[in-house]
């Protein structure tokens, strides 16, 4: 048995060399996916954005807030949680209510978070109202202002057309 191995292998010397390093690259690549498929279970998902989260606590921030859009005049409904170092404002406001009036309404909640804790949480913005598009906006942590979407409703326009 070893007699044809040794043989076959001075016969086809270049093939059982490639044959070699192909099993070692296979070997060397399946480890790799193991590592890298393991270390994504083993560390945090949001990574080093989460560091010195303690240093800046929210108190009772977010149930002020909350209760500020609860006071406000057509606001419907508030939902205010926080995900990581994200603050997520939903609010269901009427549909009389302009872009205007939304983002002023924004503006002034601010006041009831710290300032230091404007300067480390994301805030993002969620205005819905009836048959419309919701009213979207966010304010990055390095930011002072609110950047809202680009979005117009025009009320006068309507849909209905002719077929030719």
């Amino acid at each position: 048995m070893f007699k044809k191995l040794k043989k076959f292998y001075r016969n086809n010397r270049i093939y059982c060399i490639l044959m070699i390093i192909s099993v070692i690259c296979i070997m060397v690549m399946g480890v790799s996916v193991i590592v890298y498929f393991y270390n994504q279970l083993t560390t945090n998902s949001y990574g080093s954005r989460l560091e010195n989260i303690d240093r800046y606590d929210l108190g009772n921030s977010l149930n002020d807030l909350e209760n500020f859009y609860k006071d406000q005049t057509g606001v419907e409904n508030v939902s205010v949680r926080l995900q990581g170092k994200i603050i997520y404002v939903d609010v269901k406001v009427v549909e009389t209510m302009n872009n205007e009036q939304i983002q002023s309404l924004a503006t002034s909640s601010l006041d009831k978070i710290s300032e230091e804790n404007r300067g480390f949480y994301d805030i993002q913005y969620i205005f819905a109202r009836n048959n419309l598009n919701p009213y979207m906006g966010a304010k990055n942590s390095g930011n002072t202002v609110i950047v809202w979407t680009n979005y117009t409703y025009d009320t006068e326009s309507t849909t209905t057309g002719t077929k030719k």
